[in-house]
Order: C-alpha cells, then sequence, then structure tokens
C-alpha cells in the first residue's frame, strides 16, 4: 500500500500518535462533547423565562429601592418643612412684633393728638357773652323765655368748657368707665320761636366748634368703652342743626340718645347722615319725639338697615298721636329680611296691629319671628295689641328659637290671648307637646305666665327649662297614674330615656314645690307599667 504524506491531515499508520477528538475523557469524547454543546442551549433557554419567584423577588427588590428613594425625597422634603415652619414662625414673630409696634405707634399718635389738643385749648376762653339773668330781664323776652335763655346758655357754656378741656360731660352713667357727652337743656319748657333760638346761637356755636375737635378724646379710648352722645329737651334752628350735624360726622361713639328735642330741624334725614359717618354706632334711641313724618320714617329706617353694627334700637312715646308707629314697625320689618337689630324696644306708641288702617302689622310681625331673625329681645309695652294679636304671636314663637325676651304687658290682650301665649310656651296636651314647646322666650304680660307654681322659661338655659316642664307634666299626671298612657306614642317611647333622665337630675330642684311629686313615686309608676311600655317599645320596632 502507499504510504500517505505526513502532513495531509489524516492519521499516519505508524501508530505514533494518536487521534484526539478535542475530549481527554476516557472514550465518548465526541458523544460527551456533543451532549454538553445542546443540554447548555437548554438551560439558556430556559434561563429566557424567570420563574414566579423570580419575577416576585425582582419586583420587591425594585420597590424597595424606589421606597428607599422616596424615603431620602421625604426626608429631604421633611426637612425642607421644618425649615420653613421655622421661617414662618419667625415671620409670624416679626408681623406680630410689628402690630405691636404699630399699635403702640398708632396709640402713641393718638395720644400725641389729644395732647396737642390740650395745648391748643390751654388758654382758650369761652368767647361768647353770657348775659345775666338781671340783664334778660331788661329785654323783650317774657319769664319763661328769659328763664329757658338764661339756663341754656349755662349749659352750653359749662359743657362746651369741659370738652376743651379733654372732658367728657357723662360719666359712669351705665358702668364704671363709660363715657359720654350729655346737653341736657332745662326739661318741661315750652317749644319756643326762632327769635329765641337766635340768642342762644353763638352758644351753639361755640358748643359745636368744641363737639367737632374732640375726637382725640375718643381715640385714646379702651376699644370696650361705651361711649354716647345724648341730647336732651334740645331746640335748634336750622343753622344750628346743621353745626351740630357737622360736628357730629366722624365722631366714634357707639350710642346716641335724642329726648324731647323740638325744632330739630332736618329731623331724620339728619340723624341718618349722622349714622351712615358713624361706623362704630350700635344703640339708637328716641323718646318723645313727635314730629316724624313718612320721609323721617323712610330715612331713618333705611339708614338702620344699612348701618354695619347698630344691634338696639329704641322708639319710646314717640307716635302717641296714633300715627306714625305702625308705619315705622312696618317700615322696619318689610326690608328683605336683612334686619340686624338684636333689640327693638317700640313701648307706648299706639301700635295697633290688626286694626292698622295698613296691612296686619301684628301678622308681619308674627311672619318675621319665625324667620328666626337675630332679634333677642322685643319691647312692646303699653300698646294697642288685643287677643288675636296675641294669637299671631303665639303662633310665631312655637317655631322661634331666637327671642329670649317679650315684652307686652299693657296691651288690650284678655284671657284667651294670654293663654294662647302660655300654650306656646307649655302645651301639656303631650309629653311630645311639651318637649316641642318654646323654651327659650320669657314674656312679660299682665298675666302670670305660670304652670302648676312654675313661671315658664325663667331660666337662661333652654334645657332647664324643657326638663322642668316635662317633670312638672309627669308630676300631674302621676297623680292619676296616667303617664304610661303616653308611651303608646312612638315619640314617648323615644322620650324615655329624657324623661329618666330628668326624674333624677331636676327631683333634688323642686324639693319645696308642693305640686311636684318624688321622683321615687314616678319611677315606680313607670315601672308598674312596665309591661305596656314593653309593647310600645315592641310596636316601634325595638
Amino acid at each position: 500500500m502507499k504510504k500517505r504524506k505526513a502532513n495531509d491531515g489524516r492519521a499516519t499508520t505508524d501508530g505514533t500518535h494518536d487521534v484526539n477528538t478535542g475530549n481527554t475523557n476516557d472514550g465518548d469524547g465526541f458523544l460527551s462533547s456533543w451532549f454538553g454543546y445542546f443540554s447548555g442551549r437548554r438551560d439558556d433557554a430556559s434561563a429566557g423565562t424567570p420563574s414566579n419567584e423570580q419575577l416576585i423577588h425582582q419586583s420587591l427588590s425594585q420597590m424597595n429601592n424606589i421606597m428607599m428613594r422616596m424615603e431620602e425625597k421625604l426626608s429631604t422634603v421633611s426637612n425642607t418643612v421644618v425649615t420653613l415652619e421655622s421661617r414662618c414662625e419667625q415671620l409670624e414673630e416679626k408681623c406680630s412684633s410689628l402690630e405691636t409696634i404699630l399699635e403702640s405707634t398708632a396709640l402713641t399718635n393718638k395720644t400725641l393728638m389729644y395732647h396737642e389738643m390740650l395745648i391748643r385749648n390751654q388758654n382758650w376762653k369761652y368767647p361768647a357773652r353770657v348775659y345775666t339773668f338781671n340783664e334778660l330781664l331788661d329785654t323783650n323776652y317774657d319769664d319763661e323765655g328769659v328763664n329757658y335763655i338764661y339756663h341754656t346758655s349755662q349749659v352750653l357754656k359749662r359743657s362746651t368748657e369741659a370738652l376743651r378741656r379733654g372732658d367728657f360731660t357723662h360719666q359712669h352713667v351705665v358702668k364704671h368707665g363709660d363715657k359720654g357727652i350729655l346737653l341736657d337743656i332745662q326739661e318741661g319748657v315750652s317749644s319756643f320761636a326762632d327769635d329765641i333760638n337766635n340768642e342762644l346761637s353763638p352758644h351753639w356755636r361755640e358748643f359745636a366748634a368744641a363737639l367737632k375737635h374732640f375726637k382725640p378724646a375718643f381715640d385714646v379710648l379702651p376699644d370696650d368703652c361705651d361711649t354716647s352722645i345724648t341730647f336732651n329737651n334740645v331746640q335748634l334752628n336750622q343753622e344750628m342743626t346743621q353745626l351740630v350735624e357737622e360736628a357730629l360726622m366722624n365722631l366714634p361713639f357707639k350710642i346716641f340718645a335724642l329726648c324731647s328735642s323740638y325744632h330739630f330741624h332736618g329731623g331724620m334725614s339728619t340723624i341718618a347722615q349722622m349714622m351712615g359717618s358713624n361706623r362704630y354706632l350700635q344703640k339708637l334711641q328716641f323718646s318723645l319725639i313727635q314730629d316724624m313724618d313718612r320721609n323721617d320714617i323712610t330715612n331713618l329706617c333705611s339708614a338702620i338697615h344699612r348701618h354695619p353694627s347698630l344691634v338696639d334700637v329704641a322708639f319710646d312715646h314717640c307716635f302717641t298721636s296714633g300715627w306714625g308707629g305702625d308705619e315705622m314697625l312696618n317700615s322696619l320689618l318689610r326690608t328683605d329680611n336683612d334686619l340686624k337689630l338684636e333689640r327693638l324696644s317700640m313701648p307706648e306708641n299706639n301700635l295697633r296691629g290688626s286694626h292698622s288702617g295698613l296691612v296686619n302689622v301684628c301678622s308681619l310681625l308674627s311672619d318675621f319671628l319665625a324667620t328666626n331673625p337675630r332679634l333677642k329681645e322685643l319691647n312692646l309695652t303699653d300698646n294697642s295689641f288685643d287677643e288675636s294679636d296675641a294669637v299671631l304671636i303665639a303662633n310665631a314663637l312655637r317655631s322661634n328659637t331666637t327671642l329670649k325676651h317679650l315684652y307686652i304687658d299693657g296691651n288690650q290682650i284678655d284671657d284667651d290671648g294670654a293663654e294662647a301665649l302660655k300654650r306656646a310656651l307649655y302645651d301639656g296636651s303631650s309629653l311630645n307637646s311639651v318637649a316641642d314647646s318654646n323654651h327659650h322666650c320669657y314674656i312679660d304680660t299682665d298675666f302670670l305666665m305660670m304652670v302648676h307654681n312654675m313661671d315658664l322659661n325663667e331660666s337662661e338655659d333652654r334645657e332647664i327649662n324643657r326638663a322642668h316642664k316635662i317633670y312638672s307634666l309627669l308630676s300631674s299626671r302621676n297623680k292619676t297614674m296616667t303617664n304610661v298612657q303616653d308611651f303608646g306614642d312612638i315619640g314617648g317611647v323615644k322620650l324615655l330615656p329624657n324623661i329618666l333622665e330628668i326624674v333624677q337630675k331636676y327631683s333634688r330642684s323642686t324639693g319645696g314645690d308642693n305640686f311636684c311629686v318624688e321622683a321615687l313615686s314616678i319611677v315606680y309608676e313607670i315601672m308598674r307599667r312596665w309591661d305596656e311600655i314593653y309593647k310600645a317599645l315592641g310596636n316601634s320596632g325595638r
């Protein structure tokens, strides 16, 4: 045979070298290599689709990383918030400090202005001549006119000098610390003609000038100080009215009272303009003002409705001629329910209610009260309301929860009207009716508002009034053992926990009341008839 070439890549025949397949294992080298190649590919293929456990582990790991990054961000944000809070606190302290400085500066400025006013008036002398009584007797005025001129000029001089000194002429009248300006002219004098009032013009000019520049004295008073201006028995001509009106503008007093003032030219229009310039005004009081016309009523009521802080208005004995009272009340109530008053007083004004020539004023009042306005106190004493008016008011009180005190004595209300008012406060037909009665309003009438020796609504606490009434009814029915009959009604059952609480709590407060029975007696009655109560409880679905 021919020999193969040594380098032809094939095996030689001399046996010097073995054939090497690339695998050093004993035998099966080629098969093992082949098997490893394909099994490796299979492992790679299976690694491409991770198991559920691997996916969950990867997700948890990612979420953990996200949460760690969020915690880092939250920590940064928290630190930023703390820094901002600290800066806000610092700014608040600075603002508070600035406010204190501003308040102190404002008070200092007001005090300086007050002292400047005193310094300006230090050498001031009253310039208007004040005639002696004997000098006035030599004039052409009669004795009454002379007496009026003399006393009025003396009052105006004293009041003007006090204002120039920075003093209030009216102090500690209602409570300690209140300040006011009172101009009280001689009471009981007649209405004088313009020639006598013109004689007093120089004095009115001096008073008006001092009043106009008196604002610094108001400004240095504490905010809670009640300040007032009161004119009693004042007679002014047109010029003097204008001067006083200008002086009152922008003075920050809280109470204005006008009593028995004749010839107050401009009437209520003057008062209305003054009200518009004083946002501090809280109380307006008129007494014995007889000359109001429709324009006065319209202007004044409009100013009352517009005023931002006025809460107390009184018209005392202003419409005794038979006209005006109903018109005033009608105008106050008929303005879209925007009346802000908490107290309204209209005694002795010939209010006629259902007998008025207008729309029934008491019907209007009833509708007004039923809307639960801000009104807390209403004084209708010494008017002409009758039993039909009382019924209308009583109907309104059934739903009203804001009125605390109603004065209605001195009217023409008979027994039926009084009974209607009493029933609004105490309807003893059932426990539910008593519980739903008016427990807020105390009524002053010519009749006793009492039931079972108990003054109705004498406490300012509604719940105490309600509880006393329920206990009183339980006491009265306990004497005939008829309390349980009310429990047949679902509403009566619902009141049972209330009843037991009331019996326990309020029996001690009626120890001196011979009418009320002992608490144990009421509880005994309820327990004795418990089977009926149990049936009622079952009927109510409990």
